[in-house]
């Protein structure tokens, strides 16, 4: 095997293929990915569009790095293990065998093995089955963590309880995350690396940032591939800008909500009242929400917004908030018994939502509103605004708590025609839309 050489601006690596040599051009972005030293960084995201050869690279890297002094111990993670056969394993195969080093590997029950050095290559699912995390954390001397499609974790929690048991001592430590970007309102990897979709610079003493689209992997890529992808600009932009170029977005193709407005606060008020879904277990919210109709548009502001909350802690939240013991909301009526629970907790003017029935129809009746988020653009309201979006089949996925608590509260009441009338003084913020 040759090792990885740089040549100018591109590196190149020459592999045996089929007893003919092939010249194999990497994109010298990748470079951080192929380094073994100790003073090595420890974060390397690696986030690009299709087609630009990330993934592929790094299995070229991750194959060579099994050479290494150190005996790397490397782990590979997807969602499940089903979802690892089909792709990372593959991949490494493919390195494998483009590299003409068939001979010196053995694969069994989704371990490789370097027979001359002992290093490995072990594949695991995140996702033992449903939504059990598998047991990760059993495995030792683990040297070097690949997280492909690393979107697919749900949140830092999740992540960092992996990320915490890569702790070999006296050996190069890596952690990869490979992945394509996806909305930036709810993604934790641009929370904890990224600002407005640009890299943060205070991540840079840690983490090596690799961004790729297929036009950095042009030597690659037949001509029909390429041409495919640029004619997506014209047929599908968003898809385009996000999968293909990989830019984080504001924008979800196949958006449910669109053209709301957004305010920080709102100090004056009109008619007001309530909208209240309740969490079913699990990670089902229990979810407030404030609706100030005023001169015909509708602000709403998340109360609060929480998960495996019980009645006793419910009460307490809206007392908290402020809630008014006499103000109207409107609940949730397939839970009666949280419902009853309320009114004996004093706001006697909780009573059932008249928003129930085909989803659907709710929907497009919220889509003719003019509506106003108030309150922190964090918020799970806002999140849910942002990103609730048909699968690709063109179905409804999950409705967000916080939305479906919206949708009761809008459609059960017609606003006072009469409220307060005084114009609100807080600025307006630009609404958060487009690529980063």
């Amino acid at each position: 095997m040759e090792a990885l050489q740089s040549y100018g601006e591109t590196t190149l690596v020459t592999v045996e293929m089929k007893n003919k040599d092939k010249r194999l051009v990497i994109n010298p972005v990748f470079q951080p990915i192929f380094d073994d030293s100790l003073g090595c960084h420890r974060y390397y995201i690696n986030f690009g569009g299709r087609g630009s050869g990330k993934s592929y690279a790094t299995s070229i890297a991750l194959v060579q790095l099994t050479y290494s002094k150190f005996k790397h111990k490397i782990l590979y993670l997807r969602q499940t293990m089903a979802s690892s056969e089909d792709s990372t394993v593959a991949d490494i195969r493919q390195a494998i065998e483009d590299l003409g080093l068939a001979g010196d590997f053995r694969y069994k029950a989704g371990l490789f093995t370097n027979k001359r050095t002992g290093s490995t290559i072990t594949f695991k699912g995140i996702r033992s089955s449903g939504n059990n995390s598998a047991k990760l954390k059993s495995l030792s001397g683990i040297t070097t963590l690949v997280i492909e499609e690393a979107e697919e974790l749900e949140s830092f929690e999740e992540f960092s309880k992996i990320d915490e048991s890569i702790r070999e001592k006296g050996k190069p430590l890596k952690v990869m995350l490979v992945f394509n970007p996806t909305s930036s309102a709810s993604s934790w990897i641009h929370k904890e690396w990224f600002d407005n979709g640009v890299p943060k610079i205070e991540r840079e003493h840690d983490t090596h940032f690799m961004h790729t689209t297929y036009r950095d992997n042009l030597n690659n890529l037949d001509e029909g591939t390429v041409q495919m992808y640029e004619d997506l600009k014209e047929r599908k932009p968003i898809y385009y800008q996000n999968v293909i170029l990989a830019k984080w977005t504001t924008e979800t193709e196949g958006r449910i909500y669109e053209g709301w407005g957004h305010y920080e606060e709102m100090e004056d008020e009109g008619d007001v009242w309530y909208g209240m879904d309740f969490g079913y277990g699990g990670k089902d919210r229990t979810s407030l929400i404030k609706i100030n109709h005023f001169e015909g548009v509708y602000y709403v502001s998340e109360i609060f917004s929480k998960a495996k909350v019980t009645p006793r802690q419910m009460l307490t939240l809206m007392r908290k908030a402020g809630v008014p013991f006499n103000a109207t909301i409107f609940g949730d009526y397939a839970m009666p018994l949280m419902l009853r629970e309320i009114y004996d907790g004093g706001y006697r003017g909780i009573r059932k939502c008249l928003a129930k029935g085909k989803v659907e129809d709710g929907i497009i009746k919220v889509q003719n509103k003019r509506i106003t988020i108030v309150g922190d653009d964090e918020s799970h309201l806002m999140k849910g605004y942002l990103t609730w979006a048909t699968n690709k089949k063109g179905l409804l996925t999950h409705e967000p708590d916080e939305l479906a608590a919206l949708r009761y509260g809008i459609l059960s009441k017609v606003p006072n025609k009469n409220p307060k009338r005084a114009k609100p003084r807080a600025a307006i913020r630009t609404q958060k839309k487009g690529f980063i």
